[in-house]
Order: C-alpha cells, then structure tokens, then sequence
C-alpha cells in the first residue's frame, strides 16, 4: 500500500487534510441521503437544522449562526425555494432584511429526516471517538485558537521574527 503524501507533509497540509476529509464526509452523506429516500441536498443541513430548531431567522442572522457568508445563505435559499421547502419574506421591522421560514413541505421534509439525523449523530460521535480520541473537542479547540491567532497572523509573527 501506497503511503499517503499527506503524512510526510504533516501540518504543513492541514487545510489540504481537512478539505480531504471534508470531501469525503461530505460524499458519505450524499449517499446516507440517498440511502435514507431523502431529497434534500446534505450542504442544506445546516440551515434546514437551525430554522426548524429556532424557527424563522433572517438571513444575516443565519449566516451569523452558521459562519457562512450572506450570498452563501442567499444561494441555498434560491435552492430551497425551489425545491418548496423554505419561503423568504420581508422582516416586519425592517423591510430591507429577509426572513427564512419552512413551509410545510420543507417542515415534513425535516421531520421525515429525523431518524437519518439521529442515526448520522450517531455515527459522527462513534467516528470522532474512535481509538481513544476526542476528534470534534479537538476540532473546537482549533477553531478557538484561530480565533484567537489566525494561521495567517502566526505565519507573519514568524516572518517577522526571522
């Protein structure tokens, strides 16, 4: 067996790894959607997931929860429009934002997903904890210490030092 390239690069292709890993998790959930008869896209689950938890939201609030940016939200909106599953209606207090809702469609779709997602956590929890590790506490402890120092702040700090 051919040994992974990655390995040898080790920290230097972090973002590579992890762009690999997320390709590949994201792949596994196209194929638990199609597994499970659902016809909703995986990249929509995130959204789908906060409007049926905290109900309607507008989309800078959105973007703001989920970390993605507005025109990212805008685009999956379009989509799940499309699809019937969410309507988009202008804020009572301010007309300019725009507020993301279910429909009833979209709502029977998210309940109709409740086992896959049940069984998805699941799964993830079972992954992340595999060989005694605590893989998504670790993930949240990188992503807090970018936070605090980003990858580009600290490559400069070290640019500058030498």
């Amino acid at each position: 067996m051919q040994q992974d390239f990655l390995d040898d690069l080790a920290e230097l292709a972090l973002g590579s790894r992890l762009k690999r890993l997320s390709e590949r998790m994201l792949a596994d959930a196209a194929a638990v959607y199609k597994a499970y008869g659902v016809e909703a896209q995986p990249r929509w689950f995130t959204l789908l997931a906060l409007i049926y938890r905290q109900g309607p939201v507008s989309v800078v609030d959105a973007a703001n929860a989920l970390g993605l940016s507005q025109p990212a939200i805008s685009q999956f909106c379009r989509q799940l429009t499309a699809q019937g599953y969410v309507v988009l209606t202008n804020c009572e207090q301010d007309s300019r934002r725009k507020v993301i809702s279910l429909t009833e469609q979209g709502l029977a779709q998210v309940e109709y997903m409740q086992p896959m997602w049940r069984d998805v956590d699941a799964a993830a929890k079972s992954l992340c904890t595999d060989f005694e590790n605590n893989f998504y506490q670790a993930l949240q402890t990188l992503e807090q210490a970018m936070q605090k120092q980003s990858l580009y702040q600290r490559v400069m700090e070290r640019k500058d030092a030498n």
